[in-house]
């Protein structure tokens, strides 16, 4: 479970911020908290602010550490990540670092990067015990003469573990490569180790939590649809819920139906879908392929007539003689289409993050997804991070103090992350309309003496 995150010199954050999941001594509403190793720790975070505040900028920030942690920085887009506003911040290190428990211990994990020099500079894994005291299972610096050096405080039980880290260890010190000083020594020894047990093991559980976790933005969309077709479990999930959720959808129905590339692959020349056709045809003579276009994955198979088929999602809403397809649904169901997994996969999901939870549904529809999502994690150690511009959710009949956070600009527009817990503000408090009220911050602030006629006569 995440414990903290906190961020420094990454797009709209220019001093380090931090969001902490550690929970106040609120009592209400105790289903939303889950007990780890003597610490409460807080099951969701609603974020709010203004546009252009930094919300979105907080999830981008872990889905960009998070791609530095498993894949290296070599392929995440360095360029115009820092502190922008201010020039000399592309000298200065970002730094991202995430308090975590996983297994039967807590962790600090974070990577120090520079932009200009292209390479990682700081990496660090602290293992922390109920005492608070710390123990660097690895540490990683470059000095000042650009010579980096690691140590591990490990104490072993055999003298192969040892020299196995100490080899790890080795290829990240002074004679480290180009590809090295671009990947993480999480990853490393992640990917190499395959022990079931001891520190290997334990390392190779922080790189899967990091793996496990999920984040939507906006445009995200579920790349599984065609599969929940042919899942019989799926689809009566799906229709169960869509029916919960008001849509007019009385059942989700698969079929098959045959490809048309052309229509799929339209951004692309006609000759050169042609060849695609071909080749996927020929391939699909042995057995079924999958193919993916704009996120969504296709299992193609050849029918008893040699047609390529897919299989496909139909909506019914009260004439089966006319179904829908996933085109003619709403903005709002096809956001639901996107948000729904999340009830089936977060068995494994330990973090799930969402942007802009609130797009395309009403109020009332994203409160229950909060509600129902709570239900459902009561029993598991899953936890939501989620944006939204819904000032009707801040409402502590549904959420907590200290679940609630707010984004806002500075003055010297970098972003500012607090809690609504420092306000310490009753449980019968109406806070939407403290809220809109500018109570709180985080809400945009309009220049009263804007005129737009003056404009015009110009």
């Amino acid at each position: 479970m995440l414990v903290g995150f906190s961020v420094g010199n990454y797009k709209s954050f220019k001093d380090r911020q931090k969001i902490s999941f550690e929970a106040s001594k609120i009592i209400r509403h105790k289903s939303h908290v889950a007990l780890k190793r003597g610490k409460r720790i807080l099951k969701s975070g609603l974020v709010f602010g203004a546009n252009a505040g930094g919300k979105s900028n907080l999830v981008k920030a872990i889905r960009f550490s998070r791609e530095i942690v498993l894949t290296g920085l070599d392929k995440v887009n360095l360029s115009k990540s820092h502190f922008r506003i201010d020039g000399n911040m592309y000298k200065e290190p970002g730094i991202f670092e995430y308090r975590i428990m996983v297994g039967d211990f807590e962790y600090s994990y974070g990577i120090a990067i520079s932009y200009l020099e292209k390479i990682i500079l700081s990496e660090w894994l602290i293992r922390i015990d109920n005492s608070g005291k710390e123990l660097y299972i690895f540490n990683r610096e470059v000095d000042d003469n650009n010579i980096s050096h690691t140590e591990s405080e490990v104490e072993y039980s055999n003298i192969e573990d040892r020299n196995r880290m100490d080899f790890y260890l080795e290829g990240f010190s002074e004679n480290i490569s180009e590809a090295y000083k671009k990947k993480t020594i999480l990853s490393d020894i992640a990917l190499r180790a395959n022990k079931k047990v001891g520190i290997f093991a334990e390392i190779k559980r922080i790189y899967e939590w990091f793996e496990d976790i999920i984040i939507l933005f906006p445009n995200s969309k579920y790349s599984g649809l065609n599969q929940v077709a042919v899942d019989e479990d799926k689809k009566l999930f799906f229709s169960s819920l869509m029916s919960y959720f008001d849509t007019g959808i009385e059942s989700v129905e698969g079929g098959s139906r045959e490809m048309d590339f052309y229509k799929v692959l339209d951004s692309i020349p006609r000759e050169e879908a042609e060849k695609i056709k071909i080749d996927i045809s020929n391939a699909a003579n042995e057995h079924p392929i999958m193919f993916k276009v704009d996120e969504q994955v296709f299992e193609l198979r050849k029918d008893e007539n040699g047609n390529l088929v897919y299989n496909t999602l139909s909506m019914n809403h009260g004439n089966t003689d006319d179904m829908f397809d996933y085109n003619d649904e709403s903005d709002g169901t096809k956001r639901l289409f996107d948000l729904i997994p999340l009830f089936y996969v977060n068995r494994k999901a330990s973090l799930i993050l969402i942007d802009e939870i609130d797009r395309s549904l009403h109020t009332n529809l994203t409160r229950n997804f909060l509600e129902l999502f709570y239900e459902v994690v009561k029993e598991k150690d899953c936890q939501l991070i989620a944006t939204t511009h819904d000032s009707n959710l801040l409402d502590l009949e549904l959420l907590r103090q200290d679940e609630i956070w707010f984004v806002e600009r500075q003055d010297d527009h970098s972003s500012k992350v607090f809690s609504l817990n420092k306000f310490k503000e009753r449980f019968d408090k109406k806070i939407d309309k403290e809220y809109l009220l500018g109570r709180y911050g985080a809400i945009p602030v309009f220049d009263d003496n804007y005129v737009l006629e003056e404009i015009y006569e110009e």
